[in-house]
């Protein structure tokens, strides 16, 4: 006797909100929620031009904006690299200093070339970042314990080698000029796009991205799945530190000097673009593009509220504020996805 199988054509369950016969409509993935952030850029532009057109929706405003905000945008994404791998970098903004004060020094002590001077300021970033990583991987030290004590120490190596001076002899022109502007589009704006291209395109395009995203999930997990995360730990470590001494040449590129107490007002800013940034574009999930986005918000908000004649302290009240509140947002709804390892 033969036996004939009838096949069923297997049902398909539509996706939530998408078309009976197609993918969710454009409407309704203009509606998603990781664009929330794009339309408050767009909100706070317009609102800010319709009540200020004089002023705000001007050349020399967005160019002041753009420019006020490369080093603390390329400080951002540095930062950005050892929290998608878990960890807390509060080292960044004294070696920005330090950075700043090592590529000013080779001149005014030993007129050192140009590039001598921007190549040690690096390097001096990449130097703090391999002994954090170094600190984290090896000797197991809390991030956050590590990276405060690498900070404090490099923060004081600035001021004894300053003495609470501002650096600023035998400067010369061309170092000044990275600081300045091509066809009227400041250069460190051209920077922060590079690093920012560049970090994208290695979080999100390569393996090791991957990795680090896989990390942050899990470190165990990561480690019993073979990743050599002890490396991955150290090189993450390594390139935030390279990107926060490239933060400082610029700065000191900018200001033509070295001064020990500038770093201290990039780390607050930097943290709360990086913690906003994760509720933009790929929710739950740090991210080069959602970072962007915050800080060009939160620049964009400040300079409104500014030229308005609100007084001066109102950007760190601000920026505090939107710091606590991204925290809640994304350790809150996404804590599996978002809580970085202490």
């Amino acid at each position: 006797m033969t036996t004939t199988a009838t096949k069923t054509a297997p049902t398909s369950t539509p996706a939530v909100g998408a078309a009976p016969n197609g993918p969710p409509s454009l409407l309704k993935r203009l509606g998603e929620p990781r664009w929330y952030g794009f339309y408050a850029l767009v909100a706070i532009v317009v609102l800010f031009s319709v009540l200020l057109p004089s002023t705000y929706p001007t050349v020399s405003n967005v160019t002041a904006i753009f420019s006020n905000e490369a080093v603390g945008l390329i400080l951002a994404v540095g930062m950005l690299i050892p929290i998608v791998a878990g960890y807390f970098d509060l080292s960044l903004a004294s070696v920005l200093t330090l950075s700043m004060i090592v590529s000013i020094g080779m001149f005014q002590f030993f007129e050192a070339p140009t590039w001598v001077a921007c190549v040690a300021g690096v390097l001096t970033g990449s130097f703090v970042g391999l002994l954090n990583g170094f600190s984290v991987a090896w000797l197991k030290i809390n991030s956050m314990v590590a990276t405060l004590a690498t900070g404090s120490i490099a923060l004081g190596i600035a001021l004894w080698w300053t003495n609470g001076s501002i650096f600023a002899l035998n400067v010369p022109e061309g170092f000044r000029a990275l600081g300045g502007r091509v066809g009227g589009v400041p250069l460190p704006v051209i920077y922060a796009v590079v690093i920012c291209v560049v970090v994208w395109w290695l979080l999100e395009k390569t393996p090791t991205g991957r990795y680090l995203y896989a990390m942050g999930d899990s470190n165990d997990a990561a480690r019993l799945a073979g990743l050599p995360t002890q490396g991955l730990t150290v090189a993450s470590f390594v390139a935030s530190g390279t990107v926060a001494g490239i933060a400082g040449v610029a700065e000191a590129a900018i200001l033509g000097s070295g001064n020990p107490q500038v770093g201290a007002g990039f780390l607050l800013p930097a943290f709360a673009a990086v913690f906003l940034g994760a509720a933009i574009y790929t929710i739950g999930r740090y991210n080069v593009v959602g970072t962007i986005v915050a800080v060009l918000v939160l620049a964009a908000l400040v300079a409104g509220l500014q030229q308005f004649g609100l007084p001066f302290y109102i950007e760190s009240l601000l920026k505090g504020l939107v710091l606590l509140a991204a925290v809640a947002f994304t350790s809150g709804r996404f804590s599996a996805l978002s809580k970085p390892r202490k």
